[in-house]
């Protein structure tokens, strides 16, 4: 019963984790019981497993040191005025996406007979003030804009 609550403790305790240190967890429970350990292996154990955790939490604890001398560093740039904000490091996740390639600029291909400002590209649903006006009997052609010709083409 008490190898019980205690491989349930320990598991919960982990459980934050991935399934992969769950399932090393799980197996190191089988290969140790417990209950068949003397006093003194017990004790050794304990002596053992709280070393591994001062070694871990120490090297956790420079990590975090580490990473708060860098933002204290940043910080200080940024309050002297020698770094922006837009000039600040990226995130290395937004770094890490590739860029969107280039699209073209897309022109009107049909504008308003009545407000010549309203204007649209032929791309996605149809605007409200061109639907308004082909109620009127008109066609889609009739919204067409007129293009320029080239010079080459005028050559010929």
């Amino acid at each position: 019963m008490r190898v019980h609550y205690l491989r349930s403790t320990a598991a919960d305790a982990v459980s934050g984790g991935s399934e992969k240190r769950n399932s090393r967890l799980e197996a190191a429970w089988k290969t140790l019981d417990p209950t068949v350990m003397t006093v003194d292996e017990l004790l050794l154990f304990h002596e053992r497993v709280g070393q591994m955790l001062c070694t871990k939490l120490q090297s956790l604890s420079s990590k975090v040191r580490l990473d708060q001398e860098k933002l204290q560093a940043h910080l200080s740039k940024l309050r002297s005025g020698l770094v922006t904000v837009n000039e600040a490091e990226p995130e290395p996740e937004a770094a890490a996406k590739p860029a969107r390639r280039p699209y073209p600029k897309v022109y009107p291909k049909y504008r308003s007979l009545r407000n010549p400002s309203l204007t649209w590209a032929g791309r996605g649903k149809q605007p409200r003030w061109l639907l308004a006006e082909m109620k009127d009997g008109k066609t889609l052609n009739d919204f067409l804009i007129d293009k320029p010709t080239s010079k080459r083409r005028k050559a010929r």
